[in-house]
């Protein structure tokens, strides 16, 4: 009995001298999307900040594929000591509700590290829709003989849940055109060949100024930066309606507990830097940090408010 709590000793002794050395090596961050997109636009700084703050090289490693899940499946099996990680998008508090199996498990086999940022997305019609407010377009929408459509870059995405949202929040009906990309989309709104969308603010703030698409509310707990003429949904009365492109960090969940806090101590930093700010404020994007407890509390709350939306729309998983 003695030597069983003399080697646990031992063991915990070594892990934390392990966990205050860390990282002897560069760091590898896999990014579940193609190089160019707004992961990658979030993650690249993210990496640079943490090679200055710990000292070694960070590797932006692009692994597309399946809405994230090739990504998540190859971190979820990797070593966990902390020189893997994934870069987490809404898809990944998305795809454990919109798929009907994971080769992995949302919750239970990563250790999450941190938030990183944010960027809200506002509800957009075409200016041939008759309305310039919700309150209209929700009069609009009940009163047309023909159903309204509305674009998403895809089935199961955060855009397509934000659609179904709307529809279960104000009782309407629209129909869904999926596309293969956001900006597909977009493009087809403008041309008046789709209705509606929501959209993430900073490619359509151009649009919304050029008179090419009216914003009606954005689907974030405050004013977006970038449409601060805008109302949020929760300021006209719809309760908890907040949809937005959330970014992170996450390891393999038995990363070391010491290692995990290293890493989310180093996000905090980074996201209170100047520079970082200002680079992340230019894309339409806020600095974000939280501690590893704090974020995984969102994953939990995020999956349970998808579950919902999924399961109130009759949405069948794939």
């Amino acid at each position: 009995m003695f030597y069983g709590k003399v080697i646990t000793v031992w063991v915990a002794l070594c892990a934390s001298a392990w966990a205050q050395e860390f990282p002897l090596k560069p760091l590898r961050v896999i990014v579940g999307f193609a190089p160019g997109g707004p992961a990658d636009l979030v993650v690249r700084p993210v990496a640079q900040k943490l090679h200055e703050i710990l000292g070694q090289p960070v590797v932006v490693d692009y692994r597309p594929g399946a809405n994230m899940v090739i990504a998540s499946e190859l971190v979820a099996k990797s070593a966990p000591d902390g020189y893997t990680l994934l870069a987490t998008t809404s898809a990944f508090t998305m795809n454990p509700v919109t798929h009907a199996k994971l080769p992995f498990d949302t919750q239970r086999d990563f250790a999450p590290i941190s938030l990183t940022a944010n960027s809200d997305f506002a509800f957009m019609v075409n200016p041939v829709v008759p309305a310039r407010t919700v309150k209209e377009f929700i009069a609009v929408a009940k009163a047309r003989r023909n159903v309204l459509t509305y674009g998403s870059s895809g089935n199961g995405g955060s855009l397509h849940l934000a659609g179904e949202m709307l529809k279960l929040a104000a009782g309407i009906d629209m129909l869904h055109v999926p596309y293969k990309g956001a900006s597909l989309a977009m493009a087809d709104v403008i041309g008046g060949h789709v209705d509606v969308m929501f959209i993430s603010v900073p490619p359509a703030i151009p649009m919304v100024k050029g008179g090419k698409l009216r914003a009606l509310g954005t689907a974030s707990a405050k004013r977006a930066r970038g449409l601060p003429e805008v109302p949020t949904f929760i300021e006209l009365g719809y309760a908890d309606f907040t949809v937005d492109a959330n970014y992170g960090l996450a390891a393999p969940a038995a990363t070391p507990r010491d290692i995990v806090s290293k890493l989310s101590a180093a996000v905090a930093k980074a996201a209170q830097m100047a520079d970082m700010k200002e680079r992340y404020a230019g894309l339409g994007l806020e600095a974000l940090a939280n501690t590893p407890e704090q974020y995984a509390e969102f994953i939990r709350r995020d999956i349970a408010k998808w579950r919902k939306v999924v399961a109130a729309a009759k949405l069948t998983p794939q």
